[in-house]
């Protein structure tokens, strides 16, 4: 199914008719802190690599930077009691850590150039896929911690965005252009309809 407007405008009014409740931020902080979690370990494996290029400067910076986020997100967060939220969080971000793993075999990002440009494409695909600022309702009180982590996390994550294209372009990968491409398509597809079912659950469909 295609990830649309219509599934932001109905978790948006569900949270607008509820708040941002301890429930509400646990799902959410669940979810994206998966989505921060997973690039900053696709991001920390480029980190380690002996060879330094000039992209390392980008992908040092975007790493702390998404460590930052997800213990923001962990310090902000109004955490649920209801033991449920994290059964559930935890179903629907499984599929965000399966792409990192799967991503590992064969050789892995290090040995073998596909899975190498695919672990860019999906770092790329949680930052540009992955947005909650939209979910926060006209209603939201903006000095709330949570909303402001929100909109501080979505303002930086549109600047790393483009270091992010500027990584898959310039990458030093032998992949002809129209193999990366399909890469880069597959990798989006796989998070959105991730996202989607995020989406879902927060309006109070089955996901």
């Amino acid at each position: 199914m295609i990830l649309t407007t219509a599934h932001y405008d109905k978790a948006r009014a569900t949270i607008a008719g509820r708040g941002f409740d301890a429930d509400m931020q646990t799902r959410i902080s669940l979810f994206l802190g998966a989505a921060k979690s997973v690039n900053a370990a696709i991001l920390g494996a480029v980190e380690m690599q002996p060879r330094i290029t000039i992209a390392y400067p980008f992908v040092h910076g975007q790493y702390f930077r998404e460590v930052e986020f997800a213990v923001l997100l962990a310090r902000v967060t109004r955490w649920s009691s209801n033991w449920a939220t994290y059964a559930e969080g935890t179903r629907l971000t499984t599929s965000l850590w399966r792409q990192w793993w799967q991503i590992q075999w064969p050789a892995g990002p290090t040995l073998n150039p596909r899975s190498a440009y695919s672990a860019l494409a999906l770092g790329h695909a949680l930052l540009a896929r992955v947005r909650t600022a939209p979910l926060i309702p006209d209603n939201a009180n903006e000095t709330d911690p949570f909303v402001a982590a929100l909109r501080r996390i979505e303002q930086e994550s549109g600047r790393m965005i483009q270091a992010q294209i500027r990584l898959l372009k310039d990458a030093d990968s032998p992949l002809p252009l129209d193999e990366r491409e399909r890469i880069i398509e597959a990798k989006q597809l796989e998070v959105d309809e991730a996202f989607r079912r995020f989406l879902a659950w927060l309006a109070g469909d089955a996901p």
